[in-house]
């Protein structure tokens, strides 16, 4: 049950842009703050986050954004 609820919300995070959640005002902000780097290492600012840094933070950090969806979804 929790696992639905931790999808539902990351849709709900991505709203209105669910098939390009990249473009989320919300979710680049969440991404800058956590400090999402390119793939040189430089910090990145949320105007600046593109698909493939959104997709390389996923895969690199997909514990860390489990564990938040979980938390999330328990409140």
């Amino acid at each position: 049950m929790t696992s639905i609820r931790a999808v539902a919300i990351a849709l709900r995070l991505a709203w209105p842009h669910w098939l390009m959640p990249w473009r989320s005002p919300l979710l680049r902000w969440r991404l800058e703050t956590y400090g999402i780097a390119d793939a040189s290492g430089r910090l990145l600012h949320a105007d600046e986050i593109a698909p493939g840094d959104f997709f390389r933070f996923l895969r690199l950090r997909s514990r860390a954004v489990w564990r938040f969806l979980r938390w999330a979804a328990s409140l």
